[in-house]
């Protein structure tokens, strides 16, 4: 479990953030959107992609979710310090 260890050690900056956070608030949502209506025009099955777009902005939301819970205790912690 040692991955484990340094994945919780990891630190995001602000502009991976920003970045994440535009990509799972906007971009993937869209993303399904686009598959989904494409699917519908065209004549495939879309869910599976579609599926996989949602499981993957769920995962990197809750990503997001848990970096900015230790951000926000770190933050405290430091003005807490001084």
């Amino acid at each position: 479990m040692e991955w484990f260890k340094k994945l919780k050690e990891l630190e995001m900056s602000n502009e991976v953030y920003d970045a994440l956070k535009w990509i799972v608030i906007t971009g993937l949502p869209a993303l399904a959107t686009l598959i989904i209506g494409l699917g519908k025009l065209y004549g495939f099955d879309p869910s599976t992609i579609a599926g996989t777009i949602t499981l993957l902005a769920g995962f990197l939301g809750t990503c997001i979710g848990i970096s900015s819970v230790k951000y926000a205790k770190k933050t405290k912690k430091e003005e807490n310090a001084e």
